[in-house]
């Protein structure tokens, strides 16, 4: 697991429940080595990833960052210094993912969420507790949405776009990459690349910088 805050409390549950993996323990900056999260141990920092991957014949890695772009980022600096790893598909067992639908690498799909038929969750996407993405819908990479969001049907969100806890799109709506759209807005026109919107209708407020932090941002 790299990372070890609240949003990877959340996959070590997924994992733990869907018997898929055992978890060695956590790469993570913030912490010492040694550290205990979860009743898993902290290994070493992201720095260390190639010594942790090899010490303990790592393959598989969860990138556990719920903040869009850093989770990019991050997934970058992997790759850098072990570009062997394989990063898996992270679904938690309650989720409902259709037959036809596209789930990419890294992604993940969490407890009482559902992906409808023909759309695509992008690769490092993540599909949120009691989140649903309708028919023919298109997440692209690294975009989220959170707790409670719901879509209609042909909706597309663009890549490191972050969609807030329990806001409403309605059908054949685009959100443009970069993009926050905040919590409870409801979405009912395209909204463009780079900006901050949200209300009911939710209304362009400003605009917002490439990787700009958005959890607690107005």
């Amino acid at each position: 697991m790299i990372g070890s805050s609240g949003h990877a409390s959340v996959l070590v549950d997924a994992i733990e429940l869907s018997s898929g993996y055992e978890i060695a323990g956590y790469a993570d900056d913030t912490l010492s080595a040694g550290t205990v999260r979860r009743g898993y141990p902290v290994l070493g920092g992201l720095k260390d990833a190639a010594r942790i991957c090899a010490e303990q014949v790592i393959r598989d890695v969860v990138v556990a960052v719920g903040d869009n772009w850093w989770r990019r980022k991050v997934y970058s600096d992997l790759m850098e210094k072990c570009p062997n790893l394989r990063f898996s598909i992270v679904k938690h067992p309650s989720a409902l993912v259709a037959s036809s639908a596209k789930i990419g690498k890294g992604a993940v799909i969490l407890a009482g969420s559902h992906v409808g038929p023909g759309s695509r969750v992008g690769e490092f996407c993540i599909v949120n507790t009691g989140s649903s993405i309708d028919h023919d819908c298109t997440m692209h990479e690294f975009s989220s949405i959170a707790p409670g969001v719901s879509t209609g049907g042909l909706v597309e969100i663009g890549e490191c776009s972050a969609i807030g806890v329990g806001a409403s799109i309605s059908d054949r709506i685009s959100i443009g990459r970069h993009t926050v759209i905040g919590t409870g807005a409801v979405v009912v026109r395209d909204i463009p690349d780079l900006v901050v919107a949200y209300g009911n209708p939710a209304r362009v407020q400003r605009p917002r910088a490439e990787g700009e932090k958005y959890v607690g941002s107005d």
